[in-house]
């Protein structure tokens, strides 16, 4: 009997939504809420560890910097495990490697041991994210790619505020560590039913293993109507590439998309991962009680959820313009935080308008960059798109806390924090302009299709 050749990724493009797309989308949730847990909790806890180590706010900075260098290692290093073992794989050791840190932090006793388990814990927060989104983007239809990217990463704002939450109740009580242990002990419990229940991503195994028993009970799950034999042969339409090299990142027609997306993770990490670790305290300077303080960053991470909905499926329909108007209300709201004046309702509300738009803007970056790799080099190039934001976030929030130790006004800091967003609605624009030329069929490369044949 004749073979029926089925190629993946127009059977996966064609068919519904199913209950297996929601089970990987959820379990990518669980990933990345626990991961926002464990990235959060530093962040929420930093007043509190300066005021247990009587430490200058330059102390925290190191701690931050740390961290972010954890991630941008962890990122690369994870990315090219995603590409080269599988997205399985790299999800669930990156969920152990930021979570097993968390546990031991609280036998800490010096920032020094704070900043190496910071950056050890940063290795797995890095590579949690390409392989997960590089999971998303290969299991959801493209009309979908946008809105499941993002739904997931609803995940990672839901971790942000269940953290703020056991601050607020925990700290007081037993101590700044207490948060950590809080998400060390979910994210070992995570890893565990990972390694029992999370799928590899069909098209990984497409490439890799096309007639692995795997793939075709994966298959089954995505598209249960498509008849398959038992004489099916799945294949994905991409050259092979014997080994990775970031050189495959700017040749074809890949340059353009890489250097915008570098440029647009560099400086949208300069403004966003800078706000997201001090804005605890910067809220506790304008007047704020420590427990209002991480109440309202838990409440800022809850709106951040709304408006990364709504920006999901504006994404999908109109494409990455659609983050240039959430990065100038950003601007525009970080800004304006300044000029919320003694008014405790007025600075709340300030909060969560900058953090919310900041945080839409942040996924809306995550959402796009896996569109613009074919399935052997996204993990990789992902990797290396959020490394670059990683090494801004490595500096950002660094200086900070040494421009903050050396009482730099409040209003200045708020207006160097909001400055690079300018450069990441350039960067959007440059971005839009690819979509565009793409969706009038011009030869523009694998930009909103990652299994085209001029890869």
């Amino acid at each position: 009997m004749r073979e029926a050749e089925i190629q993946i990724a127009d059977l996966i493009d064609s068919r519904p939504l199913n209950a297996f797309h929601a089970f990987i989308l959820a379990l990518c949730f669980l990933i990345l809420c626990v991961d926002g847990m464990d990235f959060g909790a530093a962040n929420v806890a930093a007043p509190a560890i300066l005021r247990a180590f009587h430490a200058e706010k330059s102390a925290m900075g190191m701690v931050f910097g740390w961290g972010y260098f954890g991630i941008l290692i962890g990122s690369v290093i994870f990315g090219y495990i995603g590409d080269r073992f599988g997205r399985r794989l790299g999800a669930i050791a990156s969920v152990l490697a930021y979570s097993l840190p968390g546990v031991v932090t609280v036998f800490v006793s010096s920032f020094g041991q704070l900043s190496a388990l910071r950056f050890l814990a940063g290795l797995g927060i890095g590579g949690v994210i390409p392989n997960t989104i590089a999971l998303l983007v290969e299991t959801a239809p493209r009309r979908f790619r946008a809105s499941f990217v993002m739904f997931a990463f609803v995940g990672y704002s839901t971790g942000v505020a269940t953290i703020g939450l056991v601050a607020a109740r925990f700290i007081p009580r037993f101590g700044w560590s207490s948060v950590f242990l809080v998400a060390g002990v979910a994210g070992v419990a995570l890893g565990m039913f990972l390694a029992f229940f999370l799928p590899e991503s069909a098209h990984f195994l497409a490439v890799s293993d096309p007639q692995s028993p795997k793939l075709r009970k994966i298959v089954s799950r995505l598209a249960p109507d498509s008849g398959l034999s038992s004489n099916s042969h799945f294949f994905l339409l991409e050259k092979a590439k014997s080994k990775f090299s970031i050189r495959l990142l700017f040749t074809d027609n890949h340059w353009a998309a890489t250097s915008l997306l570098w440029t647009g993770y560099f400086a949208e990490a300069l403004t966003f991962m800078t706000l997201s670790s001090w804005l605890p305290f910067l809220l506790e300077s304008a007047g704020l009680s420590p427990r209002q303080a991480s109440l309202t960053y838990s409440y800022a991470a809850l709106c951040a959820i709304a408006c990364i909905l709504l920006v999901s499926r504006l994404l999908d329909s109109l494409g990455p313009v659609t983050a240039v108007f959430t990065a100038l209300c950003s601007i525009a709201s970080i800004i304006s935080l300044s000029y919320a004046g003694v008014s405790m309702v007025a600075i709340i509300i300030t909060a969560l308008l900058a953090y919310s738009f900041s945080s839409s803007t942040h996924n809306a970056l995550n959402a796009t960059v896996g569109y613009f790799y074919p399935t052997q080099i996204r993990g990789s190039g992902v990797g290396y798109a959020t490394g670059m934001g990683r090494i801004a976030a490595i500096f950002g929030p660094t200086i900070t806390g040494y421009l903050l130790s050396a009482k730099l006004p409040m209003k200045s800091m708020l207006y160097l924090i909001a400055a690079p967003y300018l450069v990441v609605i350039l960067a959007f624009f440059g971005l839009s302009l690819i979509h565009n030329r793409q969706n009038r069929g011009e030869n523009v490369g694998d930009y909103n299709n990652p299994v085209a044949t001029s890869e």
